[in-house]
This record gives C-alpha cells, structure tokens and sequence, in this order.
C-alpha cells in the first residue's frame, strides 16, 4: 500500500471513529463474533481453539496476539482492498463490532 494511500486509510478511520464517539455508539464484542463467524469464518477461525479453513488465512486470535494490530490498523485493513479477501462493505456498526471482538482475543499481559 503506497504511502499516501495509507495515509488516506488512516485518516477515514480517524473521522469514523470520532463520528461514532460523537454518535454516542459503543461497540458489542458479541455481536462482532457472530458478524465474523457470518462473514470471515469460511478463511479464518475466529475461535482460538479452532484452526483455519483456509490455512494461510491467520486465525483471530493469532491476528489480535500481533503486537501491531490495534483498533486503528485493523479498521485501515478492513477498509482496504486485499486480493486474497472479499471485498465486504461493513457498516460504521459492523466494523466497530468485529474489531471490538478482535481486540478482545488480544492476549493481556
């Protein structure tokens, strides 16, 4: 991803996230599980007990154990095209969801 188009990515995240917190929405880790287990189960596991079916698609958990992963890069990714993904157009409630329940596999120190 060139330079400027993250930069792009970063700042549409940033006016989503301000818009939601001005919204006054909050995020449900439930419902991201069941909006994930819908939608991103066919490649990925997002249980950590399970593998996934598509074995080079990482699992949740091993994508919330990765010290770079944070609310604001996985928003960039989620918005962003990947060859190797379907392009799902989340709404503003979807994607706080299923990132809120990706960060909640983040493994606490």
């Amino acid at each position: 991803m060139s330079k400027r188009r993250a930069i792009g990515a970063g700042l549409a995240v940033a006016i989503s996230m301000a818009m939601a917190a001005l919204n006054g929405a909050s995020a449900d880790a439930v419902a991201g599980k069941e909006l994930a287990e819908k939608w991103c189960a066919e490649c990925h596991s997002t249980r950590p007990e399970r593998l996934s079916r598509n074995l080079p698609a990482p699992t949740f958990p091993e994508l919330a154990a990765e010290p770079s992963i944070t609310q604001y890069s996985l928003r960039a990714f989620l918005r962003s095209p990947h060859e190797t993904m379907p392009q799902i157009t989340f709404t503003r409630e979807q994607m706080d969801d299923i990132v809120d329940y990706i960060m909640s596999l983040k493994p606490h120190d």
